[in-house]
């Protein structure tokens, strides 16, 4: 007999089965096949769901040296996204993972702050990072790498010289490289500084970045909001 006619009243027989020997031949056919199909597709549609719904990068912010205090940053960058971006397709990116010494010889150094330096440098130098807030001795090393841009090419007058009025510009060769935030009140509610205690906490603006303006609307932010209500 030949091979399609017998799968053809095999299958006529299966047809006309129980249904419990049916659901058996199912099984054993065609179980495993249609399992397989349906992981690929769920795949497919996790992927295809991801990029559809995957929002742009408006703003990223890099916090070194700090401990996060809640559980999450969100209402830091939240009331700051709803007035300044398009939050159903853009968000504010804050990282706070990396731990930088300005003392070349501390242990914590050789230990936890070459890969994120290197890290950090790499994201510099692609101009992926908009914002960078440390303490002025950070500040000042990586000043000397020529890592952060001159704010008198892109910061409002009105904001230099409410800065300067108020003691607020970090220089750097005479060079205002950034601002002085360590005094505000809706950073201090969600992040603690654990670097050196002595220093000011500053936020720099990084050479490359694309999105200086808006950096610069989120510094002013930063020193003028209060603390985020309970």
């Amino acid at each position: 007999m030949p091979v399609m006619d017998e799968f053809r009243k095999e299958r006529e027989a299966i047809k006309h089965a129980p249904l419990e020997k049916r659901l058996e031949y199912f099984r054993d056919y065609y179980l495993g096949k249609t399992l397989l199909i349906l992981f690929v597709v769920g795949m497919l549609g996790a992927w295809l769901i991801s990029v559809i719904t995957a929002k742009e990068p408006a703003l990223y912010i890099t916090l070194v040296n700090f401990t996060e205090l809640q559980e999450s940053s969100e209402g830091l960058t939240e009331p700051f996204a709803k007035d300044h971006i398009n939050t159903k397709k853009e968000e504010i990116i804050l990282e706070n993972s990396s731990y930088i010494s300005s003392d070349m010889n501390e242990v914590n150094f050789i230990k936890y702050g070459y890969e994120d330096e290197q890290r950090l440098f790499a994201m510099v130098m692609t101009g992926e990072i908009d914002l960078f807030i440390t303490g002025e001795d950070v500040i000042e090393r990586y000043a000397e790498s020529e890592w952060f841009d001159d704010m008198r090419t892109f910061l409002p007058p009105e904001d230099l010289n409410r800065y300067e009025s108020e003691n607020r510009i970090l220089e750097y060769k005479g060079v205002p490289i950034a601002v002085k935030v360590n005094d505000s009140a809706i950073l201090r509610e969600y992040f603690y500084y654990n670097g050196r205690q002595d220093v000011e906490v500053y936020a720099g603006f990084p050479a490359g970045s694309t999105q200086r303006s808006l950096a610069g609307e989120f510094v002013r932010y930063l020193i003028d909001a209060p603390a985020a209500e309970k």
